[in-house]
């Protein structure tokens, strides 16, 4: 009962997370669906999905038409095989993780806007958009691999092992280099991370983080192996 409640917690937090997190992606990119640190599928275009009559049927967002969304996805990936019903698309596979794996990587160009912002904060757009190399701190920047990244839920927080292949010129850490952790703790209310909180938002990307993943930040502070970094970064 205990692991069961945990797993609830746990994709709590995570349905907060998909709520702003196209807001990120901004209006050119987006994603058909996400895969989380713990290894769950994030629903963004694809809302819900099933296993039915032999294949993978998946509802999408409001608003999307789907005649838009096959033909965009083709366009990425002409050997796919989509057919329509009705409002939802159809997926001749019995194993949506390897449907999955291959759709999680591609951004879609779809005309129509995929969630509603209303219950966002009015400056929380501004605190997302930041997450991006700014260029006056050009010399400043690492660049790191992630190994591996976690959420522990025990301390609301998530934790990157990076290696750092290419060191800062300047800043507070130029000869920063090896492996270290990254660490955020998110604000949490009422068991969830708190939609409310910009800082929450401008940190939301880290949830993506998966292993191979490239990660260019500033290195904000040093406690032996431990970091925590600016909003100023960017996961590729």
């Amino acid at each position: 009962m205990k692991n069961q409640k945990n797993n609830l917690s746990f994709l709590a937090r995570i349905s907060v997370f998909c709520f702003v997190l196209l807001m990120f992606f901004g209006a050119d990119a987006k994603p058909f669906i996400l895969k989380s640190v713990d290894g769950s599928w994030l629903p963004m275009i694809a809302q819900s999905w099933a296993v039915k009559n032999g294949g993978v049927l998946v509802k999408i967002a409001d608003g999307i038409k789907p005649n838009e969304l096959r033909k965009e996805m083709l366009s990425k990936i002409p050997d796919l095989s989509i057919e329509i019903l009705g409002k939802d698309l159809f997926f001749p596979t019995t194993n949506p993780d390897g449907l999955f794996e291959v759709l999680k990587n591609i951004d879609l160009d779809v005309s129509e806007a995929l969630m509603k912002r209303q219950s966002s904060p009015e400056n929380s757009e501004m605190f997302v958009r930041k997450s991006a190399e700014n260029p006056a701190l050009k010399d400043e920047y690492a660049e790191a691999i992630v190994e591996n990244a976690v959420f522990d839920e025990k301390n609301e927080k998530i934790i990157l092992t990076v290696r750092i292949q290419q060191r800062a010129k300047t800043g507070m850490f130029p000869k920063l280099y090896g492996t270290y952790r990254i660490e955020h703790v998110f604000r949490m209310k009422n068991d969830i991370v708190d939609p409310d909180d910009v800082k929450n938002m401008a940190f939301l990307p880290l949830i993506t983080a998966k292993k191979g993943n490239k990660i260019v930040f500033v290195p904000e502070k040093l406690d032996s192996r431990i970091l925590t970094i600016m909003p100023d970064f960017k996961i590729k």
